[in-house]
């Protein structure tokens, strides 16, 4: 699994781009966890809870991840991954991974927050290829 943005399309670096600039100024750390993806890493992912052992991470075995369309994050507060995307770390009432998809969704980019039922994924990005 790769985490260059290097490996996205031009169109979703450039977003990306945005999406870093507007995430400084909003004061939000974080890292890039995964970019591109092969098909193997996706069968992997998605056998992950339901033939092997773990939780489900993924719902499909056609991502945006296999285009280089999507990335996904970790929101990072005082040097350690915030896992809970539920969690308000700066207490400023808003959870900081839906602060990151407001800001990622401010630039063109889908948001996996919003994905609808239970498939929410807060760290996750894409292009959206309706526009």
């Amino acid at each position: 699994m790769s985490r260059k943005i290097e490996d996205l399309t031009p169109e979703t670096q450039e977003k990306y781009f945005l999406f870093k600039e507007k995430m400084a100024e909003a004061g939000i750390d974080y890292i890039v966890t995964c970019t591109l993806r092969t098909k193997e890493e996706q069968y992997a992912l998605y056998c992950q809870g339901r033939t092997k052992p773990g939780k489900i991470v993924t719902w499909t075995l056609n991502s945006r991840h296999l285009r280089g369309t999507a990335f996904d994050i970790a929101i990072m507060v005082n040097g350690k991954i915030l896992w809970n995307p539920e969690l308000d770390a700066d207490q400023d009432g808003v959870p900081e991974y839906t602060e990151a998809g407001i800001i990622g969704e401010s630039v063109g980019l889908k948001w996996g927050g919003r994905f609808s039922g239970t498939k929410k994924d807060a760290p996750h990005f894409e292009l959206d290829e309706k526009l």
